[in-house]
């Protein structure tokens, strides 16, 4: 393999159309267990990868460099190769996030962000909302028994469980990080989106469907909403600038590519 996405499942996966769509090379999906890519990543037997759940953090002692916003992030979802073949990590899923929530127009500088779940993606999230200028910054988690406040590097925020979320009505936008609401698990949702009576917007991580349970709450009650598909295709292009030393030469395909996704795929949902 010389350019492909890795993960534990990647049966639903679009980034193979994704990156063959911009004629840049050939682009594989690959389904692992651990040992599978502990001997992959020990091989070295590739040009470029895309890293998903659940081996965002596993992959970072692999790096020879990482960059400092994937330290920061405590999570790599980009690996590729400099011309003395030395393997750097690095995070585009926070380019991705951020082209979503700004393309529709969807702003959290000075407001209250309610994060439904604490993996990778969260913390990727966390950083990028923070940076953006969040007020305060709540994260749900299952695993939280009693609420405390948490910081990881510049990111601090308040730890609730979902019940929790009860004394957070006045949340502002509402993040999706959990993979709850994914195909085949379409009608999933953990929250109502008529608890927080302020939202002004709201974003899901997934893309497969494009229209979740709580997007389609978000068109329902009239909220702003970005879905994953436009993270999935603004990551995959910054991806593709690594992997071709080309830096943002990309970034130009992301609508293109989203409305051809939407075309074939949203369609049915």
């Amino acid at each position: 393999m010389e350019y492909g996405s890795i993960g534990q499942n990647m049966t639903y996966s679009y980034s193979k159309i994704i990156h063959e769509a911009l004629g840049a090379y050939p682009y594989e999906l690959r389904s692992l267990e651990a040992e599978e890519l502990n001997a992959l990543l020990e091989s070295r037997d590739f040009k470029g990868l895309s890293v998903t759940i659940p081996y965002k953090k596993t992959v970072i002692p692999y790096c020879d460099h990482l960059s400092q916003l994937a330290a920061e992030i405590g999570a790599v979802n980009c690996l590729y190769f400099d011309e003395n073949h030395e393997l750097h990590g690095t995070n585009t899923d926070y380019t991705g996030f951020l082209y979503a929530i700004d393309t529709a127009g969807i702003s959290v500088r000075g407001k209250k962000v309610v994060i439904l779940g604490n993996g990778a993606t969260c913390q990727t999230i966390k950083k990028a909302v923070t940076d953006r200028g969040a007020s305060q910054l709540v994260v749900a988690s299952r695993k939280v028994e009693t609420s405390f406040e948490a910081s990881t590097g510049s990111s601090a925020c308040l730890m609730v469980n979902y019940e929790g979320l009860t004394d957070h009505a006045d949340a502002e936008i509402i993040i999706n990080a959990t993979p709850v609401g994914m195909y085949p698990g379409v009608s999933d949702c953990l929250i109502d989106l008529r608890a927080f009576p302020c939202c002004k917007g709201v974003f899901d991580v997934i893309y497969n469907p494009y229209y979740t349970a709580l997007i389609k709450q978000a068109v329902d009650l009239n909220i702003p909403f970005a879905s994953g598909l436009s993270m999935l295709v603004a990551q995959a292009t910054a991806a593709a600038g690594y992997f071709t030393g080309k830096g943002s030469f990309y970034e130009k395909e992301n609508e293109r590519i989203i409305s051809m996704l939407k075309r074939e795929f949203v369609q049915n949902n």
